[in-house]
């Protein structure tokens, strides 16, 4: 038999005025503060990379700065946002960017033991086994694949629908630039998610 708890008013208005009308129920409200404090511990328990070049990398300081935190499954808008930092299986990407992270996962995968082949099946994205350098694509020599570069939408989803496949997590810090039809221009959001 599961637990109840008794939820005192002003905590469930609270838990009201994050919640997504029509969408959240006070369970999921709390599961995403669960998911949000979790993965705060272990950013915090993450080694930063020696060897990043500290014009290229912007520390993000939870602490300090407010972030649009995204739902995984069906962000706001990515168009005109730039990545800040990104962990794939807890390892920093250095100098990121959206197609960079479709890209590592893609290579974790094969890394993992799946064949080009199997990859091709289950991936979103558009890629070939061996070198391709026109309609978009660009090499990735390490694993001997080419992958046709998206938009940040696009690189999202397709990076997420392989990331719950391999049940590898991720975390991404990014700003929307400042420009019409960025969804929040000139502030903060991040993504992520952890197979449970």
């Amino acid at each position: 038999m599961m637990p109840v708890v008794r939820i005192p008013d002003p905590i469930y208005k609270r838990l009201q005025a994050i919640a997504v009308p029509f969408e959240d129920t006070p369970v999921t409200v709390i599961e995403k503060l669960l998911d949000e404090y979790e993965a705060r511990q272990q950013l915090q328990k993450m080694p930063q990379a020696e060897d990043c070049e500290t014009e290229n990398v912007i520390s993000v300081n939870l602490a300090a700065e407010n972030y649009h935190i995204l739902n995984p499954d069906s962000p706001d808008h990515l168009h005109h946002t730039r990545v800040l930092q990104a962990y794939l299986n807890n390892q920093q990407i250095k100098k990121p960017n959206w197609n960079k992270i479709v890209d590592k996962v893609h290579e974790l995968a094969i890394h993992q033991g799946m064949s080009v082949d199997e990859l091709i099946k289950v991936t979103l994205c558009r890629i070939v086994q061996g070198e391709k350098h026109d309609s978009g694509f660009h090499y990735l020599p390490d694993v001997n694949i080419s992958v046709q570069g998206v938009d940040a939408n696009l690189a999202w989803r397709n990076t997420f629908h392989l990331l719950k496949t391999l049940k590898i997590p991720v975390e991404i810090y990014f700003e929307w630039r400042n420009k019409e039809g960025a969804a929040y221009p000139g502030e903060k959001g991040k993504l992520i998610w952890s197979h449970q």
